[in-house]
Parts: C-alpha cells; sequence; structure tokens
C-alpha cells in the first residue's frame, strides 16, 4: 500500500490536462500501519506486540468491511497468537475467520485452516487438528498441504501410529523449501527413533534441528533437539542426551514455553553428572515462572 500525497497533489492532479490513468483508490492508513507494525513485531520476535497491532488492523479491516483484509488479517493475528503461545485465542481467531468466509459464500483458504489445524494440535485436540489437516491436504495448495503432511506426522507419532508417521514423511518426500525439508528430517528421526535405527534418529533430528535454527523457527528447532536428546538417551549416551535436553528446554523457556522447557530441562537434570550441564538446567528451571 503506498501513502496518499495530499489535499494539494490530489487537487493538481484533479485539474491537470492529458490522458491520465484514473487515481488508484484511496488506502486506510490506520489498517496499514497496524499491519505494517504488526509485521515488524513479528520479525522482531516480539510476538504480543505483533498481536496488539494485528487485532487494531483487524478491527479496523472491520470497520472497513472489507472482506480479504479479514481473511488475511485474521491469518496473521493467529500466527501471531501461536507463536506469542496463545493457542486457545489463534483457535478462536481461526473459527471466526472461517465462519465468516462461509457466510459470505468464499471459501476458507488453506493456510487459514493449517493455522486452525496447528491450534487445535497445539491445545492437545489431536483428532479435531488431524481432520481439518487433511482437509487442507486435499485443497491442492503444495506448501500448506506440506505443512498439514507434517502435522499430521507429528499426531501420527504422538497416537503410536507408525504407519500414518510413515505415510506422512513420504508425502514429504518431494519438498525442496529448506524448513520443509526439515519437516520430512524430522518425521524421518521420528521414524527411525521407533525402529531403533539411533544413529539415523540422531542425524536426521540434528539436520533438522540445523536447518530451523537458520530459518528463525526456533520452536521447531528445540522441538528437534529434543528429539535427538531421544535418540542419545536411548543409545545410551547420557550426557549427550542431556546436553540435548538442556539445549531443547532452554530455548524452550527463551520462548515463554513454560510447559514445554521444564519436562526437557527436568529430563537433563536427571540424566547427567556434569556439574555444568546440571547448573544450567538448575539456572534455566530456576528463571521459569
Amino acid at each position: 500500500m503506498k501513502r496518499t500525497c495530499g489535499a494539494l497533489l490530489v487537487l493538481l492532479c484533479a485539474c491537470s490536462s492529458g490522458d491520465k490513468q484514473p487515481a488508484a483508490p484511496p488506502e486506510d492508513q490506520a489498517l496499514v500501519r497496524h499491519e505494517q507494525a504488526g509485521k515488524i513485531a513479528y520479525d522482531l520476535d516480539r510476538p504480543d506486540e505483533a498481536v496488539a497491532q494485528f487485532e487494531a488492523a483487524l478491527t479496523q479491516a472491520q470497520a472497513r468491511d472489507d472482506l480479504q483484509a479479514i481473511a488475511d488479517l485474521s491469518f496473521n493475528l493467529a500466527v501471531a497468537q501461536l507463536r506469542a503461545n496463545r493457542p486457545q485465542d489463534a483457535l478462536a481467531t481461526t473459527q471466526r475467520a472461517r465462519a465468516e468466509l462461509v457466510r459470505r459464500g468464499r471459501a476458507p483458504f488453506p493456510a487459514l485452516l493449517l493455522a486452525e489445524a496447528t491450534a487445535l494440535y497445539r491445545l492437545g485436540k489431536r483428532d479435531e487438528a488431524d481432520g481439518v489437516a487433511t482437509e487442507v491436504e486435499a485443497m491442492g495448495d503444495f506448501d500448506s498441504a506440506a505443512g498439514a503432511s507434517f502435522l499430521r506426522g507429528l499426531i501420527a507419532d504422538e497416537s503410536d501410529n507408525e504407519p500414518g508417521l510413515r505415510a506422512a514423511a513420504e508425502r514429504l518426500s518431494g519438498a525442496g523449501a529448506p524448513l520443509r525439508v526439515a519437516d520430512r528430517m524430522e518425521l524421518v528421526a521420528r521414524l527411525a527413533l521407533r525402529q531403533h535405527s539411533l544413529p539415523q534418529a540422531h542425524a536426521a533430528a540434528m539436520e533438522a534441528a540445523g536447518i530451523r535454527q537458520e530459518g528463525l523457527d526456533y520452536r521447531g528447532m528445540a522441538r528437534a533437539l529434543a528429539v535427538a536428546a531421544q535418540a542419545a538417551e536411548q543409545s545410551g549416551d547420557r550426557e549427550l542426551a542431556a546436553d540435548l535436553y538442556l539445549r531443547a528446554g532452554r530455548s524452550a523457556a527463551a520462548q515463554s514455553d513454560v510447559d514445554t522447557a521444564r519436562p526437557w530441562l527436568e529430563r537433563a537434570l536427571s540424566l547427567t553428572v556434569d556439574e555444568a550441564t546440571e547448573q544450567a538446567a538448575e539456572a534455566a528451571l530456576a528463571g521459569l515462572p
């Protein structure tokens, strides 16, 4: 969106001669400012601030009764809410947007439904999440379908559904985008864990963690480190496992994901006999609310 140039310029343009293209309709500058501020806050890893800005932009889109803006900003808001560890809010946002689109004769777009499925998963509603993710896979949007396949792979793994996990990993075999490659490698690592191929599981999980780190996906990075820690623990390398659990838990703690951080840090403490690792884990635990 471009800023308007002021009343004087508008007047001069209206009075000028010659063939001119019709002026673009004026933009809602309040909406634009809040949306841009939300994106900047999100990129700077300030998700709570991003939520506030996207909420303000969404309110302005509703005042404008702009369906496309309402849908797009609802998606942005839900993603920010997920990053801020507010999955219940994200679920409410996505479901309101879905209902609005359907009520006005428009189909919900795949990325919005993927955000809804992710919120459901984060709330422990695996069956509902899997159902929505299955819907996304069938919608023909490659990137959203890949994200849905990864989510279904996580659900399958947590549900002890090895065939479902294998099928999800296979659906990601053609993924080319770095973070989708990381998704596939994480599912490969989880499958290898189930098959007791511990060196393969560790290597694949660490590869996924490295890709996610470079892609600024710190939540995913921490999760992949925890998978690598499981492989190390099962192979009998307790100190390596403790180090990886510490790193995963510390990253989750820094992202204010307390429920995820605590068990990983406690696991690090239970495995290590190294004083430095013990002190680091205790310090991270002490910093949790």
